[in-house]
């Protein structure tokens, strides 16, 4: 793929800086989310785990009390300060049994064979190539090991507008790759990659801004920071407020409410 790792470390760098306040701005959506994901995995005591794109933690920390101190738990991302900041939270729980570092989720550095569960989180539609990112997965499992992923689906219609302003920005680069937002994109990833009994899972989940203001620092805190950082000062301007009347206009009694929904998909490696 053209410029795949010029693509990667780009990602890097908006997600180091997007890393001090990531999750941070607002509800808390990917704590909620992370744990969801390894509730609906299943993860047993004593399990080995990987976990892809781990950013701050939300699927590390929950994974990490599932195994137990009889397992094991290693979260990669490719953002070296999305590390820093897993390493702190894994400090604080003292979590001897898992550690985070920095790694590239299409070239995974473990022997075959090392997991029983591989999680990514949100994580997949910014890989440059997500069927080498999903093979690497299975390569690492054990036989009967599981997959478990989670991306965006039907995205809240209150909010059309943000997609189609985002979309009338004209940047020399985007996170997103594909966005595996239809019903079964990635369960026909999973089984593309022979994984056997995929399910997929939808769930939703409800946050809510206080102030346009508050929406706007939410903006810089994950990956759109990317594209608004691309924006000349002018355009920015006037993208934000664009974004601000339509804001305005959509105000609720309790500020400014947000659906989201997520789609779960599992599958396994065969015996």
């Amino acid at each position: 793929m053209p410029d795949a790792d010029g693509a990667k470390r780009w990602v890097a760098e908006v997600f180091d800086r997007a890393a001090p306040t990531y999750d941070r701005v607002g509800d808390s959506y990917h704590d909620h989310f992370g744990a969801r994901l390894v509730e609906v995995a299943a993860i047993p005591p004593g399990a080995d785990v990987l976990d892809v794109a781990c950013g701050r933690g939300a699927v590390l920390l929950p994974a990490v009390a599932r195994a137990g101190p009889s397992g094991r738990v290693i979260g990669i991302d490719i953002s070296a300060e999305m590390v820093r900041e897993a390493q702190a939270a894994l400090a604080r729980v003292d979590a001897t049994n898992a550690e985070a570092v920095v790694m590239d989720a299409e070239h995974l550095d473990f022997d075959d064979s090392s997991f029983h569960f591989v999680l990514c989180s949100f994580g997949i539609f910014f890989f440059p190539d997500p069927e080498r990112a999903v093979a690497e997965f299975g390569r690492v499992l054990r036989p009967g090991g599981v997959v478990a992923l989670s991306s965006w689906t039907d995205e809240d219609e209150r909010w059309a507008w943000e997609d189609d302003l985002l979309a009338d920005v004209r940047v020399a680069r985007r996170a997103i790759v594909r966005p595996f937002d239809a019903p079964d994109d990635l369960g026909q990833l999973l089984s593309g990659a022979g994984l056997i009994d995929v399910r997929l899972h939808p769930e939703q989940h409800q946050i809510s801004f206080s102030t346009a203001d508050e929406w706007w620092e939410w903006m810089w805190s994950y990956s759109v920071r990317g594209l608004l950082e691309q924006m000349a000062d002018r355009e920015r301007d006037a993208f934000k407020q664009a974004a601000f009347s339509h804001l305005q206009a959509q105000r609720q009694p309790d500020g400014f409410p947000m659906q989201l929904t997520a789609c779960f998909a599992l599958g396994r490696t065969t015996e």
